[in-house]
């Protein structure tokens, strides 16, 4: 299924991207974050890429649901 396929991609490429942009920042210390560097940018739109088309936590919980045999809800769902 295409839908299941392509929100794994979009929950584990946005997650690895934010957590490389984190590290160079870390690497750089303060420096990361000031305007002197292209970091600071980078961090902003790795940010966006976990929150475009919806958060990561609510496209887990959809794939969740994708990989429920029976599409019934989540465990976690207590409503």
């Amino acid at each position: 299924m295409a839908r299941l396929e392509i929100g794994m991609i979009k929950v584990r490429g946005a997650k690895l991207l934010h957590d490389v942009i984190d590290r160079a920042i870390q690497v750089h210390g303060a420096l990361g974050l000031t305007a002197d560097t292209p970091l600071d940018g980078m961090y902003r739109r790795a940010r966006y890429a976990r929150i475009y088309d919806g958060p990561d936590e609510v496209h887990r919980y959809t794939l969740a649901r994708l990989l429920s045999k029976d599409g019934a809800q989540a465990p976690w769902d207590h409503e």
